[in-house]
């Protein structure tokens, strides 16, 4: 008896383990991502560095946006960095529902300002 009390315990104990520079989010509407149709979004920042953004930045200024990277808050720069995540170029992501483009860029947004 005392056997099955330990393993129900251990198993009532397990957590999942996840890892929080990856976000997994649904879509409502599926795109197509790198010729794939994905119905969800895994926006991986584990491998983003210090030069990504600092190159998000360049891109930035040189479509013609003088401030650059100048906010948290600038949608193109959260497009650009959710792109890098996501392996796949920023006109991809615009074609996403209204409603998932900007979830996705909150998603992204919240990453960094809770870092």
């Amino acid at each position: 008896m005392t056997n099955n009390n330990n393993v129900n315990i251990e198993k009532q104990t397990e957590q999942v383990v996840t890892n929080p520079e990856i976000i997994e989010m649904p879509i409502k509407k599926p795109i197509k991502l790198n010729g794939t149709e994905v119905n969800k979004l895994v926006l991986d920042f584990s491998n983003l560095t210090g030069k990504d953004i600092l190159n998000v930045d360049t891109e930035l200024r040189l479509d013609g946006r003088p401030g650059g990277f100048d906010s948290i808050y600038n949608q193109d720069a959260m497009l650009k960095l959710a792109a890098r995540a996501l392996n796949c170029i920023p006109d991809d992501l615009e074609k996403l529902h209204g409603a998932d483009f900007f979830e996705m860029l909150l998603q992204v947004r919240g990453f960094f300002l809770k870092w």
